[in-house]
């Protein structure tokens, strides 16, 4: 009898289990279905908010005559006593990029994102050099600061003059690809 109940409360758990594996929905970072263009950047400073203080570790990039502060993928302009993350001026050169950075190829150049900001390899291949986003460039997140707008009934998302339209790869992941760039 005893072998009996047990054997029971093992079926209904064996069952149990195997309900709850197929009725579950995967979970990924779209944060319970709805994907946010920024789910990997939430974390981050902001663009354009002002900071007492900054990282400690950063590097010290000068660049037409402005010192700004880098750490992490992330550039703080110098704004009276107090730092604003800024985005990236173009030309500037880091000898590493953050981790997490995405690596993608267009018209057989290498090209590296991360947090708004794209860079290409030097010749010598010693530094990053920052550039303007290219063109059919696919990414899979944009930081905060981005506004979604609404052209003849299609969504883009504008973020710093760069225009990005979101679609569904294959897997049902959403990513962002560059269509235009002011």
């Amino acid at each position: 009898m005893k072998t009996n109940t047990i054997f029971k409360i093992v079926v209904l758990l064996v069952l149990s289990i195997l309900t709850t594996t197929l009725q579950a929905q995967p979970r990924n970072k779209h944060h319970n279905g709805r994907h946010e263009p920024n789910y990997r950047y939430r974390d981050m400073p902001h663009w354009g908010y002002k900071y007492k203080s900054i990282p400690k570790a950063t590097f010290i990039v000068p660049h037409a005559g402005i010192k700004y502060h880098y750490h992490s993928g992330v550039y703080y302009r110098p704004y009276g006593n107090t730092y604003v993350v800024v985005r990236a001026p173009l030309g500037v050169r880091v000898r590493t990029l953050p981790v997490g950075n995405v690596h993608f190829i267009i018209n057989g150049r290498n090209y590296f994102y991360y947090y708004g900001t794209y860079y290409v390899k030097s010749v010598d291949d010693s530094e990053y050099i920052t550039v303007e986003p290219p063109v059919g460039a696919v990414v899979d997140a944009l930081p905060d600061g981005y506004k979604k707008i609404v052209i003849e009934n299609n969504t883009y998302y504008e973020f710093e003059g760069t225009y990005y339209k979101a679609f569904l790869d294959e897997s049902g992941e959403v990513l962002y690809e560059v269509v235009s760039v002011n």
